[in-house]
């Protein structure tokens, strides 16, 4: 897919197209129609929505290409006036293709395949859906590329969370032969497996991209410090991961034993740094400003904060990501340390 120029006077000034290579060669253009603007979509404020459908052509077979969004409006009251396939289905193709962007959610899988079935049946034609892998920005794209035949029966699931390729004959009657074994699935993916697995691959490409190959993070002994940890480890390996500890006169033995037993636990890099000189430095500038003023979340933010300096201190001096431990929920009410245990190059969970 690519943006390519609207070239008509009226509308905005792009489309969001595919494009149809054959040998080096660009045979043919389409360009989405359905432009979600809901949720994490933006798609409408900058691409025009195409009105005129044509089909592929390729090799004496006929192709009904559509982009992602184009067979999502055969659902119970549609967001869109339109669909694609109708006026595709008139040209009388052979084989439909959906290539998509689509974003992964721990429910997802299962909406897909409903919507993709639906569209199979309904125009009675094989459909080869190919959905993008990797994570951007905070999106993570989970793969899962499908294979229906024109019964809307799935002939193949691809994997999730991983690039894969498949190869397929597509006979005159319509049916499908994969050259491999299927893989579809009897169950689905349990919910909690793929939010695991959604997470690995953001850590990865989010390291990938950026360039960069070692995380550091602070380990405090507690759960989400600790799941952080855990994942990070999964993702680049225990090699790659340092946690630190940084224990203040509040912290007890045993949240320090836990943070010990995991990094012991996942083989990963660890040092301890005391925060206790550090903390009383601070207070003892401000004495005279906070005078006899009793102790409050002023002096318990100086505590992460502190922790926030050295660790970035060790990103800077060694060249590591920092990755923040806040949860989501924490994040979504405000419940941490700005500048402390909200710091980070990347919020994991």
């Amino acid at each position: 897919g690519i943006p390519t120029i609207n070239h008509k006077p009226e509308g905005k000034d792009l489309s969001n197209s595919a494009y149809f290579i054959s040998n080096g060669k660009i045979e043919a253009k389409v360009s989405k129609a359905l432009l979600p603007n809901y949720d994490v979509f933006d798609e409408y404020r900058y691409f025009e929505p195409c009105t005129e459908f044509k089909c592929i052509d390729f090799k004496g077979h006929r192709i009904a290409l559509t982009i992602c969004e184009d067979l999502w409006n055969t659902i119970e009251n549609p967001l869109y006036i339109t669909r694609p396939m109708d006026t595709l289905i008139e040209q009388k193709p052979d084989v439909m293709i959906n290539i998509a962007a689509s974003p992964f959610a721990y429910n997802h899988d299962e909406e897909r395949i409903a919507i993709l079935s639906d569209n199979a049946k309904r125009y009675n034609l094989p459909l080869f859906y190919v959905n993008q892998v990797g994570a951007q920005t905070e999106l993570i794209f989970d793969g899962g590329s499908l294979v229906f035949d024109n019964n809307g029966d799935m002939v193949d699931e691809m994997p999730y969370f991983v690039e894969d390729i498949g190869y397929y004959t597509l006979q005159d009657d319509s049916s499908i032969t994969p050259e491999h074994a299927p893989r579809v699935k009897t169950g689905r993916i349990p919910d909690i497996e793929q939010i695991h697995d959604g997470l690995l691959l953001g850590i990865k490409d989010y390291f990938h991209k950026s360039g960069f190959r070692q995380a550091i993070l602070g380990l405090s002994g507690g759960i989400d410090s600790a799941v952080v940890c855990a994942l990070a480890a999964a993702a680049l390996g225990p090699e790659n991961v340092m946690a630190v500890l940084l224990p203040s006169k509040f912290s007890s033995d045993h949240s320090l034993k836990d943070a010990m037993d995991l990094v012991e636990s996942l083989g990963c890099k660890h040092e301890v740094v005391a925060i206790k000189d550090v903390t009383d430095a601070f207070e003892n500038v401000l004495s005279p400003q906070f005078k006899n003023l009793p102790f409050n979340i002023a002096e318990e933010n100086i505590q992460s904060r502190s922790r926030a300096v050295l660790l970035m201190a060790m990103c800077n001096k060694f060249g590591y990501i920092l990755l923040n431990t806040s949860n989501k929920s924490e994040a979504a009410v405000g419940y941490g340390t700005l500048y402390g245990d909200m710091c980070g190059g990347i919020s994991v969970i």
